[in-house]
């Protein structure tokens, strides 16, 4: 790879689409506690086969504006359930600076969106684990995988709830 990933590996059992969509959206957009902790136990369930996820959980910061409009940070609830279940602590990530939506962005333009976008302020385990609801192009999760690196871990995992089929990209 010319420029390979700042993560090691990446975790998304779940297809974007139909039932799983509007369960996330349900979650997401109303605040359905009931749906995200469905999420969490699908997750959770999931994780039984895949590799070493970390030492720390981090969640994708929330928008304020977003989080606010919302009247909570949707990836910070999930993050926090995680940890959790799995005996981890959360490690808080912060935004440097508010980016506009992903939505209808093709791939580079995302990745401009959020370059930068994402800070770590105290150090970190060697492995840490990076959460977020939904991985399109990959590329918010790949900013905050940089900003863990130069926060001092190692190995980055990161983990979506769901990928959005490439055909919708």
């Amino acid at each position: 790879m010319k420029h390979p990933p700042a993560q090691q590996a990446a975790w998304v059992p779940l297809r974007y689409e139909s039932r799983v969509a509007r369960l996330i959206q349900r979650y997401k957009f109303s605040a359905d506690a009931r749906a995200g902790e469905v999420l969490v136990q699908l997750m959770l369930a999931t994780l039984s086969r895949s590799p070493d996820v970390g030492e720390a959980v981090i969640g994708v910061p929330g928008q304020h504006e977003r989080t606010r409009e919302r009247g909570f940070d949707h990836t910070a609830w999930l993050a926090k359930r995680l940890a959790a279940r799995l005996k981890m602590p959360v490690i808080e990530a912060e935004r440097r600076r508010e980016t506009p939506s992903q939505r209808g962005l093709d791939r580079l333009s995302r990745q401009r969106n959020v370059k930068h976008a994402f800070t770590v302020a105290q150090p970190l385990p060697p492995a840490v684990m990076v959460v977020d609801d939904v991985m399109t192009t990959g590329a918010t999760l790949e900013s905050l995988a940089i900003a863990c690196r130069e926060a001092g871990a190692r190995r980055v995992t990161v983990l979506a709830f769901a990928r959005t089929p490439s055909a919708r990209i």
